[in-house]
């Protein structure tokens, strides 16, 4: 179903004039060498931007032609390639490399001959012929080159110095389209079978197109056989062992690389998986919103997402972005209202009031994730469903993740967007993504797509930082009792806990929680400014042994209130009708607990704490306009 779904893709991208032609792809070359007609060396330009793409410009070029085995070496890119092919330069210094890069650039400059044989007239293929007979190849200046050996492996190509259009290469030229359309091995045109793709007897392709991954090796494989390796059968090797044609083959690598391109709505990037989504509806707008309701938040551009990898789980909402040039600017959309916009069309996609986009029950829509594996790409996550499916799906994750915020913001029509990098991020000991558990980020996606139960694992980590959290006032972060909240609620499939304080909850877990969020207001309105408050002291005693701890913490709170009652007795007042308010609900009227707490119930603790914490007290006038 990936390879049809991508095929697909491509058929409906080629027909709206989107996607590269048959045989072509847009490659990133950070180095390109312009000559002239005579084939001088004109100019070196380095297309990397330092602060947006590091990687290099994207330009239309011939496909990846795919390279295996001992004989490798004789496979040359078509006018682009690395250092070694295109200027002899071995690409690391390293004895095989050496070796190898006379081979390759020999291999290179044989293919340069066949398109000058098959289009003699074609005075820019002349012009890069003159080139290297005239040996500019070997007059790069050092800092040219050594550009090129910190970029190991960069893709170099050429341009003509009388080419108007700088976006264009003598790769991208017509002829170049035609020759690979055209082309192909002459084993792939003599073995005909039957394509598992597209279902027609056509030529199959031996090898597949590379895959341009993050943090995968150049030239990648979605679909390859290692020759020799035991996966043979019937005597077939390679790509014949599951035949898909040469056609359909380029399609799906086009496709792919085109949904993974650099700042596209149809990717994200977290730790080293890479998700991609796409829908059969060709709607930018619904990519756009989902993307940033499922993964990314309201991360405007790249400055905003290192910003926002930069800073603490507890960044304020709404953080300050800075122009190209390095400078704060506060000029921006607003948080709250972008918010709102992305849930009103997300709604409107599910079916809500003011709906706008037709023919969802029928649209499908489609989620990969893949991860590097050395020359391969392993695919960890595919889902596919009705694109009001898997939105309703992401509004309903986007619900169960919404609680109270601190100031007692609640708003349950309108909860906020959670990004997928935050959500780890207060889970995880690292800070860096690359360090994070991919199990759990894949178990996550795949919960939000599917409207499953939150992997065991989120809950377990969620808790181990809470237990383990001494760097910040509360180890209850907002993040950390909405997935807490999320995970108790799908897993019991009923609301264990709600959105904001729910004072007639008699759960014990819950109460234990609220009771020691009291006790904590009470010693910090006692004892201002000290050093270590009973969280930093007793808070996993409480959370994991409440039947233990709590008389004594009890005890000591009564000692606070005793000081607080002198200077503030209102204040005491307060703090004492809260109390009493919890012990009714509990058996007894006593602040008496289980001797443990199992996983739940520790997370339904910790989502009472947090409730309790950020409420305010309740007053004598409160209660009664409650109960008028």
């Amino acid at each position: 179903m990936i390879l049809q779904a991508l095929h697909q893709y491509y058929e409906a991208m080629q027909a709206r004039g989107a996607i590269a032609p048959f045989g072509m792809e847009y490659k990133n070359i950070p180095f390109i060498l312009v000559i002239s007609q005579e084939g001088d060396l004109v100019d070196f330009i380095d297309t990397r931007d330092k602060d947006e793409n590091k990687l290099g410009r994207k330009y239309l070029v011939a496909a990846t032609k795919g390279r295996s085995g001992s004989k490798s070496c004789e496979v040359a890119q078509i006018l682009w390639d690395h250092s070694g092919y295109v200027l002899g330069m071995p690409t690391a210094e390293e004895p095989n490399k050496a070796a190898l890069a006379p081979k390759q650039h020999e291999a290179f400059k044989l293919e340069l001959q066949a398109l000058i044989d098959a289009y003699p007239n074609n005075q820019e293929l002349r012009a890069i012929q003159r080139f290297y007979e005239r040996e500019q190849h070997l007059t790069l200046k050092e800092e040219h080159l050594d550009a090129i050996r910190k970029k190991v492996g960069a893709n170099i190509s050429f341009r003509l110095s009388t080419e108007p259009n700088p976006h264009r290469l003598i790769a991208s030229h017509p002829d170049i389209t035609s020759y690979v359309k055209d082309s192909g091995s002459n084993d792939d045109k003599q073995d005909l079978g039957r394509c598992l793709v597209t279902g027609l007897r056509q030529p199959i392709a031996r090898l597949h197109g590379g895959i341009s991954l993050f943090g995968a090796q150049p030239g990648a494989n979605l679909i390859s056989f290692q020759k020799g390796s035991g996966y043979d059968s019937y005597g077939k090797e390679q790509g014949y062992n599951a035949p898909i044609s040469i056609g359909a083959s380029d399609a799906i690598t086009t496709a792919l690389n085109s949904l993974l391109a650099f700042g596209k709505d149809t990717n994200y990037r977290i730790g080293e998986t890479t998700f991609v989504f796409w829908s059969t509806l060709q709607s930018d707008e619904l990519l756009d919103n989902y993307k940033k309701a499922t993964f990314t938040s309201l991360i405007i551009d790249k400055a905003d997402l290192d910003e926002a990898e930069a800073e603490s789980e507890d960044t304020a909402p709404a953080k300050k972005r800075r122009s190209k040039s390095g400078k704060k600017s506060t000029q921006g959309p607003n948080p709250e209202e972008e918010s709102r916009k992305v849930l009103a069309a997300l709604k409107s996609i599910r079916g809500d009031k003011g709906r706008h986009i037709d023919r969802t029950d029928r649209e499908r829509f489609y989620i990969l994730g893949l991860a590097p594996n050395a020359k391969r790409i392993s695919v960890k996550l595919w889902m596919e469903g009705t694109v009001s499916e898997i939105v309703s799906n992401t509004l309903q994750h986007l619900d169960d993740m919404n609680i109270v915020r601190f100031g007692g913001i609640a708003d349950p029509d309108n909860p906020p967007l959670r990004s997928l990098f935050h959500i780890m991020s207060a889970v995880s000991s690292s800070a860096k993504s690359d360090k994070w558990s991919a199990l759990m980020i894949q178990g996550i996606v795949e919960s939000i797509v599917k409207g499953l139960p939150y992997p065991k694992a989120l809950q377990q980590a969620c808790m181990e930082r809470i237990l383990h959290d001494h760097t910040s006032t509360s180890p209850v972060s907002e993040t950390r009792a909405a997935i807490l909240k999320a995970y108790i609620n799908r897993t019991y499939k009923q609301e264990r806990i709600p959105m904001a304080l729910d004072r007639s909850n008699a759960d014990q877990a819950y109460l234990a929680g609220r009771l020691f969020a009291v006790l904590e207001n009470i010693q910090r309105a006692a004892i201002n400014g000290a050093n270590t408050s009973i969280t930093d002291n007793y808070y996993r005693s409480a959370c994991c042994t409440p039947g233990i701890i709590f008389g004594r913490l009890i005890q000591l709170s009564n000692h606070h209130l005793s000081k607080i009652k002198k200077e503030k007795p209102g204040l005491a007042v307060l703090f004492r009708r809260e109390l009493e308010q919890i012990f009714e609900l509990l058996p007894g009227n006593k602040p008496e607990f289980s001797k443990y707490f199992n996983l739940d119930q520790q997370s339904i603790f910790s989502a009472g704490y947090y409730h309790q914490r950020i409420a305010p007290l309740k007053s004598e006038d409160s209660e009664q306009t409650d109960s008028e």
